[in-house]
């Protein structure tokens, strides 16, 4: 009996302590490998889970990968999947209205979306659903369909409808840069005390790991003898793969010892192939896919080259100068992603003076050093403790 009563006191305490819990829901776009999904699995990973229960919603549908999903699942959230908003207006409601079921059945105390301008709708869904502190995130700083499609009628309306939406339904709002501050809130967030820039976190140690580099380089078929370029993020508009592309044609040009290391998925792959077999060098060029083990490719590799047309922040720029990777990045990206590694070249410069510049580089003579002062803003913890400033 004594027992019984003892467990039964146990089972009370718990379910106590669980009540005391604040509940948050994160929305993400996906868990894929992009800056965003890392900001979200890192998240999860840093909060305390005997203070929150976090629950992570995911706004796509059966036929997408989630290949991040085990993480936050493991590191002790909770996933739901509304519908892929990427399929039109339909998609786009059906998400909306399994959201708000979501909210009103969860009874949260926090709601965090970090869908830039479709935050928006979101954040109107969690006040109808009466979510005390909705977090309006913001990680862009600029759309990717302005970029490809231009700045026509239709996209500035519907910018101006859901940056209107984003600062009304949200009470308390960030940015993972004053960029991304100035994309999704204008002029009007320099006027909001309480609005936060947050350094998207990362695990430094996971970028200086031992590894042992002649074995990693034997397991991808690459010499031991060769010079590495490495790129990372989606073949797609916004990160600028055809400059990528002809800033290492050009760099073969210089010199016959370096190789190409591209991680990332995307709708120009064929195209870039296709540049590259024009070329000659199809056979320097190791397109790598997407990968879990991008740490130990920055550890083997000699430069880092991201010339993005626009970026709220980079963070696999923090996360190349953890590793010691000098990067040469384009001046597009904001000036806080350098921790001293890094050099930024004018976008409208020709691929000849990029090359040089990688060249120098892999000549060593362009020399970069890391501020580690700089670079510890930027660790999960540090990330956390701004974010939990926001949850109250």
């Amino acid at each position: 009996i004594h027992i019984i009563f003892l467990y039964y006191k146990i089972y009370k305490l718990e379910s106590i302590l669980d009540k005391m819990k604040k509940r948050i829901c994160i929305l993400s776009n996906g868990l894929f490998r992009g800056g965003t999904d890392t900001f979200v699995v890192n998240l999860v990973k840093g909060l305390n889970k005997e203070k929150y229960e976090i629950t992570v919603v995911l706004s796509i549908s059966e036929n997408w990968l989630a290949l991040r999903e085990s993480e936050v699942i493991e590191a002790g959230a909770s996933t739901i999947w509304t519908h892929d908003i990427n399929n039109g207006i339909k998609g786009q409601i059906i998400h909306l209205i399994k959201l708000y079921k979501i909210l009103k059945s969860g009874k949260f105390d926090v709601f965090q979306t970090n869908i830039d301008l479709f935050n928006g709708p979101n954040l109107f869904i969690a006040w109808l659903a009466k979510i005390p502190i909705r977090i309006c995130h913001s990680h862009n700083s600029q759309q990717e369909l302005e970029m490809s499609g231009g700045r026509n009628i239709a996209v500035s309306i519907y910018q101006k409808i859901m940056r209107k939406l984003c600062w009304l339904f949200s009470n308390r709002r960030c940015g993972c840069s004053e960029l991304a501050l100035d994309f999704l809130f204008e002029d009007k967030w320099k006027n909001d005390p309480k609005i936060k820039v947050i350094n998207n976190g990362i695990d430094i140690d996971d970028f200086r790991i031992p590894i042992d580099i002649m074995q990693k380089k034997k397991n991808l078929n690459l010499s031991l003898k060769k010079k590495y370029i490495l790129s990372v993020g989606r073949l797609s508009t916004q990160k600028n793969p055809l400059m990528i592309a002809n800033i290492f044609k050009e760099l073969c040009k210089i010199r016959n010892d370096c190789e190409l290391l591209w991680v990332g998925i995307g709708e120009m792959e064929n195209q870039l192939k296709q540049e590259f077999n024009n070329s000659g060098i199809s056979d320097k060029v190791h397109f790598l896919g997407s990968r879990g083990d991008v740490n130990e490719l920055m550890l083997i590799s000699d430069a880092f080259l991201f010339p993005s047309l626009f970026e709220g922040l980079g963070i696999v720029v923090i996360e190349a100068q953890a590793s010691g990777l000098p990067c040469l990045i384009s001046n597009t990206i904001p000036m806080q992603v350098d921790c001293g590694g890094c050099i930024f070249e004018d976008l409208s410069n020709p691929v000849e003076i990029w090359a040089e510049k990688l060249n120098d580089i892999l000549n060593k003579k362009i020399i970069l050093s890391v501020d580690e002062s700089k670079l510890s803003k930027y660790t999960i913890t540090e990330m956390v403790m701004q974010m939990e400033s926001l949850f109250y």
